[in-house]
């Protein structure tokens, strides 16, 4: 009988590990409101990492848009540049900050313009092969 239970239990443990679990959380999550006739809009949030080794995003998709890129806004000189990045690392029980003037998702090419309270799915892509969607509201300004 106690066979039986440690079997059991093997496989049960095994089954919960491999459960899929939430890379990340991404918390104040909006995306912001674009002037009429504008073809772009921004996305921010703070991307947290609860696991005890880092994640790594490697692409990101919306359901509204045919593009979105990860941006980070920097200054050289008297220009505000855009340096479109590949990926992006969360590390270990981090948090990343995505907001204006500095990393952000870019949403490209809607399919039509987001208006006010629009809600947005946003797909992240893991390195591993996983992926993970949000929804986020359109506003005029963050939270």
């Amino acid at each position: 009988m106690n066979y039986y239970i440690k079997f059991f239990a093997c496989v049960l443990l095994a089954m919960l590990a491999g459960h899929s679990v939430a890379q990340v959380q991404v918390e104040n999550a909006w995306i912001q409101l674009a002037p009429p006739a504008t073809a772009v809009n921004a996305a921010y949030m703070t991307i947290h990492n609860p696991q005890l080794r880092e994640q790594i995003i490697v692409g990101v998709s919306a359901d509204c848009c045919a593009g979105v890129m990860l941006h980070k806004t920097h200054r050289e000189g008297d220009k505000v540049v855009m340096d479109h990045l590949e990926s992006l690392v969360v590390p270990a029980q981090a948090r990343v900050q995505l907001a204006p003037g500095g990393l952000h998702l870019m949403l490209t090419e809607a399919q039509e313009e987001l208006t006010l309270d629009s809600k947005v799915k946003i797909t992240f892509s893991f390195g591993d092969g996983s992926t993970q969607e949000f929804d986020l509201d359109v506003k005029q300004t963050g939270p």
